[in-house]
């Protein structure tokens, strides 16, 4: 059986709060992309460590999975990019107050197309980690990625304000 520690969740989160709860980080601060880009990275880092301390891999399946991860995460970098895009538009139209039914449609389009890419991308890449890892660790390896997916999302969700009918 494998110990759920959680030893590295306790970093992430975190991480994420302190960039993304700080008193002084305003929404339209987090429109900034300057500001965004250095709260990705930090979380870049600290994704790669929570996988590295909680995976549990030998040194052959080390040696074999981590460029296939960093290909990975090279895929989904760029949709990542697509959400963080249209997190900032989101915030700048709330902030402006020109939420319009356009623009609800276009977030709602959006939001959609990347869920589906990101799935897309991990159907794909599922079938290369089963080729590296046994099943259980590449069931330990998605589990880590929703769950840090999943923290981020919160904390995101914590500051994304709700969309108004105009």
């Amino acid at each position: 059986m494998v110990s759920n520690s959680g030893r590295g969740f306790l970093t992430l989160p975190l991480m994420v709060l302190a960039i993304l709860m700080n008193p002084v980080v305003s929404s339209a601060q987090l429109t900034d992309d300057q500001a965004l880009a250095d709260a990705r990275a930090l979380i870049k880092s600290g994704r790669e460590q929570v996988v590295r301390e909680e995976l549990e891999l030998t040194k052959d399946e080390s040696s074999a999975f981590w460029p296939v991860y960093k290909r990975y995460r090279n895929d989904i970098e760029p949709v990542r990019d697509r959400q963080a895009q249209m997190i900032s538009r989101y915030l700048r139209a709330y902030d402006n107050a020109d939420l319009s039914e356009q623009l609800a449609k276009d977030m709602l389009d959006e939001h959609l197309s990347i869920k589906s890419d990101l799935l897309k991308l991990e159907k794909k890449y599922l079938r290369q980690f089963r080729k590296l890892l046994p099943d259980s660790k590449v069931a330990r390896f998605y589990q880590l990625e929703n769950k840090l997916d999943a923290e981020i999302d919160i904390a995101l969700a914590d500051l994304m304000p709700l969309f108004e009918s105009s």
